[in-house]
């Protein structure tokens, strides 16, 4: 049989879908946002499909990737006294028109 190059394979869908996973991956890993111990993975499919007469052969490829989730993040809310303060800026500025609703 035959090697297939896989630069060429799928008139070049597979290497394509490849790269982009694998910036995906890349681009996911220097997020500091995310756990750097997580493993990522890229999962490729290729589907064939012939015809009635097997002479022919129609191929696709797809990628699937699995990142790292963002790190959760735990924020703090205003208190009322701080609410209450932004509250009265708010209506102050709508009141002299420069802040419209």
């Amino acid at each position: 049989m035959q090697h297939i190059n896989l630069e060429t394979f799928a008139n070049g869908a597979f290497t394509a879908q490849v790269n982009r996973a694998i910036e995906e991956v890349t681009k996911n890993i220097q997020d500091p946002n995310t756990d750097a111990g997580t493993a990522r993975k890229i999962t490729v499919t290729i589907a064939f499909k012939p015809n009635q007469e097997r002479n022919f052969i129609a191929t696709g490829v797809q990628t699937k990737t699995t990142l790292a989730p963002a790190k959760w993040k735990q924020s703090r809310s205003a208190t009322r006294f701080q609410d209450r303060c932004l509250y009265r800026t708010f209506r102050e500025l709508y009141q002299k028109q420069e802040l419209q609703w």
